[in-house]
């Protein structure tokens, strides 16, 4: 297993106040991204800031957000980012149905037009396709010039967290089943 050990016994002042920055909105941060992330305080604040941003900040709709989110852990098996999330795409009004089409892969197309075009655009972002431009227009349209930009870099920040988990075997917390 490629777990590193626990950072939060060891913190200097500079990254408690790292730590202390990054846990004020997620809370604590055991096991998750943050716990290695930990282990580089400068990077981790970095990565934090634009995660912070949109998750709390963004101008996304919170059900659009969480739905991209879990589009993404599911696009590659991450089932820690998953178990994270779908929680939170509940908090957030996803309806179930959405979510269990996510997350055993079905077909998104049928799923309610203002999901279904947001879904399509993550898709191809994390496909490394170019966004036709009718699919692009149609999300300025609905989210606006900053939802979809949010949109497209969210996709990939959350591809980035789903590799850390990855490369160091963040597990899923006790007792929790895997979702797939």
């Amino acid at each position: 297993m490629a777990r590193l050990p626990d950072p939060l016994t060891t913190l200097t002042p500079d990254s408690r106040r790292v730590y202390d920055k990054i846990t004020a909105k997620r809370g604590q941060m055991k096991g998750g991204p943050f716990a290695s992330l930990m282990h580089h305080p400068a990077l981790a604040e970095k990565v934090g800031d634009l995660g912070e941003y949109l998750r709390f900040s963004s101008t996304l709709p919170g059900d659009i957000r969480e739905m991209a989110i879990l589009i993404t852990a599911r696009s590659v098996n991450q089932a820690y980012e998953w178990v994270a999330h779908a929680r939170i795409a509940r908090t957030e009004k996803l309806p179930d149905d959405v979510i269990e089409r996510i997350r055993t892969g079905g077909d998104l197309s049928t799923i309610p037009p203002r999901y279904a075009r947001a879904a399509r655009l993550v898709q191809h972002v994390l496909a490394y396709e170019s966004i036709p431009q009718d699919l692009q227009d149609q999300v300025k349209n609905e989210l606006g010039m900053p939802g979809l930009i949010e949109l497209v870099t969210l996709a990939g920040q959350y591809r980035l967290i789903a590799g850390v988990l990855f490369a160091f075997d963040s597990p899923l917390p006790e007792g929790t089943p895997p979702p797939f």
